[in-house]
């Protein structure tokens, strides 16, 4: 210390920088003060986090992402069916067989049928070891273009034994009504016996 500087004398930081008297390892820390803005930035903080956990976790303000992703599902669900209700209140027999006589529904249906029933009931629709024809006068669950529609959105009956153990599934999910209803007025474009 100097002599001529009163002992009262405490050093500011106008003086420069202030070090403690204690060294550590050869290691002398600053005794400084933390700069205000950087005070009011960690105040801001903290007092952000506690509002946001109040809100977040005793209120319905705001959604974890699992609820945000239930809610969209729950929605895409509800117009699903508004969907397939809408177009079941249009639908009927005559529909589905005028539909069959429209070359640009049934080449839609065609692609629908290629992409997704091609596998089971073979590229002619005359059937495949694990799929029934799609072409002769025989149907299992009724083969009126309504029966043939809800066969392919809801899948085999309950109970039935299918093609050699094979049951269709159901398409409402993957395809839904309309290609559904598509892809029955491509088959009964192609079926001789259909009614």
């Amino acid at each position: 210390m100097n002599p001529d500087t009163p002992q009262d004398k405490h050093p500011s930081v106008k003086d420069g920088p202030i070090l403690r008297e204690h060294v550590f390892d050869g290691i002398q820390e600053f005794d400084q003060k933390l700069p205000n803005w950087w005070l009011f930035t960690f105040y801001i903080a903290i007092v952000f986090f506690v509002g946001y956990w109040v809100i977040y976790y005793s209120t319905d303000m705001l959604k974890s992402p699992a609820e945000k992703i239930n809610a969209e599902i729950s929605a895409i669900e509800e117009a699903k069916k508004k969907e397939l209700t809408a177009m079941l209140d249009k639908l009927d027999n005559d529909v589905l067989m005028q539909w069959s006589q429209n070359t640009q529904i049934t080449a839609e249906g065609e692609a629908i049928y290629t992409q997704t029933c091609i596998a089971c009931h073979g590229p002619d629709l005359k059937g495949t070891p694990i799929g029934r024809s799609l072409v002769d006068a025989e149907w299992a669950h009724g083969g009126t273009p309504m029966e043939i529609f809800n066969l392919i959105l809801n899948g085999s009956p309950e109970g039935a034994v299918g093609l050699n153990g094979q049951k269709m599934q159901a398409w409402k999910d993957l395809l839904g009504p309309e290609k559904a209803a598509k892809a029955v007025a491509f088959i009964l474009s192609k079926n001789p016996y259909a009614k």
